[in-house]
């Protein structure tokens, strides 16, 4: 069979299972669960990959107890595509029938895409195994969003999936990601920095509690931290290269209980992105320091922690051509689209660091259907319509990749 029949072959079959795939994600976004807690989720992808035919089926990852991976196809290395599965803190505002069940928990992120997405690539590859020359594994990762420290530092889930020895034998890793704000139907990917490097901050401002009338007698912790948030823009604007990709983003200020109290102490807490990881390093650490001396400005003190969460999702030149081949054999030659360095950050960086991969894109903005809300917003909404190309496209990596091996 050439590829090109295979191609086709493939897609007619994702498009024959688009209801299925449908149906997955409906469920899977009407019971989202949050890192590491993704029981539930775990549950659904293991019993639907059991019905699809797998039977070594692993469940967790290391120390964690969510998660689930298996594999298809023979070979002593093999090939990894990676889907996330867990969910963000958010309130659903959506109005859709099979809104999240879950207060405050929602699918904001697409992750319920990228789950249903991969189940749909399993059943496919099951369908194409005899033309599969070479093995497959499936990780569906847990824990994308956030950390937890069980070693000697925190770690999302991607770390851990790295630390259980998974892709020890995985020579060459994929992943996708539906993105709210890119054309509904085309696949987007780059050569190189696709996802900046990232850090997280938090940080305390300890004053001196008094009453709202007296603030005199006492040192006001919230006036500081108002100071402090807009001198730590100067890092960004004044201390690095303007022809540096970065950002730092204050996303929490927690302070008070009353109207009348000066409060003792004010947390914030947000994140820092740049190309390079060391950019990263010396904006967190200008952080500290400028905090420090704002607050002692203000006869406050400062309780300062810094993660670096590590560097910018790099995708492998041959990986990206393994993409942009298959993508065109599924959508056609319009159907593939360069795009730039993307702000936001990924855990995927614990893959492309080790192993040759690509990070790439499925475009879902359609503004005649209402779709193109960004990525964490809580009317952040998947577009149906794009994932049984979605699955199409990334079988035919696959198949594409153990291919270009074999010639």
């Amino acid at each position: 069979m050439s590829m090109q029949t295979l191609y086709e072959a493939i897609k007619r079959d994702a498009l024959a299972l688009n209801d299925e795939i449908i149906a997955w994600r409906h469920h899977l976004h009407s019971h989202p669960e949050l890192s590491f807690k993704e029981v539930q989720t775990t549950r659904f992808i293991a019993d639907k990959l059991r019905e699809f035919g797998y039977s070594d089926i692993q469940i967790g990852f290391g120390p964690l107890e969510t998660g689930v991976m298996t594999s298809i196809g023979t070979g002593e290395k093999c090939l990894a595509l990676r889907a996330d599965i867990d969910a963000l803190p958010v309130k659903e505002n959506t109005g859709l029938a099979y809104c999240s069940q879950n207060e405050g928990v929602m699918h904001a992120c697409g992750h319920d895409a990228h789950a249903a997405n991969l189940l749909a690539v399993a059943k496919l590859l099951k369908l194409h195994e005899s033309e599969l020359k070479g093995r497959v594994k499936l990780i569906f990762q847990p824990a994308e969003e956030t950390r937890i420290k069980i070693f000697e530092k925190p770690l999302s889930g991607a770390g851990y999936v790295v630390r259980s020895g998974a892709i020890d034998d995985v020579e060459a890793m994929f992943g996708m990601h539906v993105w709210g704000v890119f054309e509904k139907g085309k696949i987007f990917v780059k050569t190189g920095p696709t996802m900046m490097a990232s850090g997280r901050f938090n940080l305390k401002v300890i004053g001196k509690s008094t009453h709202g009338a007296s603030p005199h007698l006492g040192c006001d912790p919230v006036t500081t931290t108002c100071r402090i948030v807009d001198a730590i823009q100067t890092i960004v604007a004044r201390e690095v290269s303007p022809l540096e990709p970065r950002l730092i983003t204050v996303g929490t200020i927690h302070g008070g209980t009353a109207t009348n109290i000066v409060p003792g102490e004010v947390e914030i807490s947000g994140t820092l992105r740049a190309a390079k990881e060391e950019v990263v390093r010396f904006m967190g650490k200008r952080l500290g320091e400028v905090a420090q001396k704002t607050a002692e400005s203000g006869r406050c003190t400062t309780d300062y922690n810094l993660l670096i969460n590590g560097p910018a999702v790099v995708n492998n030149p041959e990986m990206v051509e393994v993409v942009r081949t298959a993508a065109r054999g599924i959508l056609g030659e319009t159907g593939v689209s360069d795009v730039e360095m993307l702000t936001g950050s990924e855990d995927f960086r614990e893959y492309s660091a080790r192993v040759p991969a690509a990070l790439y894109f499925m475009g879902m903005c359609s503004p005649e259907e209402g779709i193109g809300q960004p990525q964490h917003a809580p009317d952040f909404r998947v577009n149906d319509g794009v994932l049984a190309e979605a699955a199409a496209v990334m079988a035919a990596i696959a198949m594409t990749y153990w291919e270009s091996k074999v010639q």
